[in-house]
């Protein structure tokens, strides 16, 4: 289902719609209804039961940046289109998944929690956002005036990137980007959500954890801004995820990270980044981390021996698996193995007695 266009017009009017009109909650707006905010300058959408439960806080901070908070499990499947002209929008997730896509192709790629989603768009081009039902989402977006950001909020273009530069200069679109959250990041985006005041002092807060965010991508473009910085595209992710697949896959004889780089057709230092914003550690330290997962579940539930685990999950020796299983799970291999079959022989032995017949209960003996 295909709800009706949103457009960054449309809610900056809203927002700025007196507080005491009267058709604030008579008037059914893409399926839901709006009340203003208390503190002015914004308003709460709450959506119909029908669409989905919660909704979404529009907040104008400024005459060049504006703010969506969003909570929101959708109760069916729904696809919507938004158009955000002359803006750079930034979406950053803290939970959930969902889709989105832009131009004509509508190829979709990955709205995700971890990662911010930034785009600056033609003039008259939407992007579509597609979210699955019962699917917990939170989300804030940022909307920066491209027009207004060096008169409101002092801000050089010709001091950033090429690809914020250029949209705010030239109107140079962007695409779709998608750039991990940083703690800083992260942080912002969730505190966003329980803001502790009110009245001008939350326009204040909201504005600050606003600009962190923005910061925080801005600088990550800035810190490498070659073509093969620090920014994640779909496919991207998909070969990250492919490169932890052939982890898997190749634990008796690992590969180098050079070798696995090469298998997915990625550089050294693009793989290394993507495994630590997908995954929070290294290659080797996931590496790491599979095998032993690996290990553990092969100490539980088989009777392979000890020597036979080791090599398998890629220890040369049994005496530096050993170690290395006591370290990441404070006991050795074969504790673990004993406490498991003596778990799974207690569990038999109560089968064997609920499944016994009950002969002799209920009988008289005289």
């Amino acid at each position: 289902m295909i709800l009706d266009d949103r457009t960054i017009e449309e809610m900056l009017v809203c927002a700025g719609r007196p507080a005491e009109a009267t058709d604030w909650r008579s008037q059914q707006v893409h399926e839901g209804w709006r009340e203003p905010l208390v503190s002015g300058h914004g308003f709460r959408h709450r959506y119909d039961e029908s669409v989905g439960d919660g909704g979404w806080v529009f907040h104008q901070l400024n005459d060049a940046l504006s703010m969506a908070i969003v909570d929101f499990r959708a109760a069916r499947a729904l696809s919507r289109q938004h158009r955000h002209d002359d803006h750079l929008v930034f979406c950053a997730w803290i939970e959930g998944r969902s889709t989105i896509s832009a131009g004509g192709d509508l190829a979709d790629e990955d709205l995700a929690h971890g990662f911010c989603t930034f785009y600056g768009l033609p003039s008259g081009e939407a992007v579509r956002t597609v979210y699955e039902p019962n699917r917990p989402l939170r989300w804030v977006s940022i909307f920066l005036r491209r027009d207004r950001i060096k008169d409101v909020l002092g801000l050089d273009a010709q001091a950033l990137p090429p690809v914020f530069r250029d949209y705010i200069v030239d109107r140079v679109p962007t695409g779709l980007r998608h750039v991990p959250l940083g703690n800083v990041a992260s942080v912002a985006a969730s505190q966003a959500f329980e803001c502790p005041y009110e009245g001008e002092l939350r326009r204040l807060y909201l504005t600050a954890k606003a600009m962190e965010i923005v910061c925080a991508v801005v600088q990550s473009y800035a810190e490498d801004d070659d073509a093969d910085g620090p920014v994640l595209r779909r496919a991207d992710i998909e070969k990250i995820k492919q490169a932890k697949q052939v982890i898997e896959e190749n634990l008796d004889d690992p590969l180098s990270v050079s070798e696995l780089a090469s298998a997915v057709g990625m550089t050294i230092k693009k793989l290394q980044y993507g495994f630590q914003a997908l995954y929070r550690g290294s290659v080797g330290q996931v590496y790491k981390q599979v095998r032993l997962s690996r290990a553990m579940v092969l100490v539980n539930k088989s009777d392979k021996p000890m020597i036979d685990i080791a090599m398998e999950c890629g220890y040369e020796c049994p005496g530096s698996f050993t170690r290395a299983f006591k370290l990441a799970f404070g006991t050795c291999p074969t504790v673990v193995r004993t406490t498991a079959v003596r778990g799974a022989l207690a569990e038999r032995l109560r089968e064997h007695a609920d499944a016994a017949p009950e002969s002799g209960r209920g009988t008289r003996v005289n």
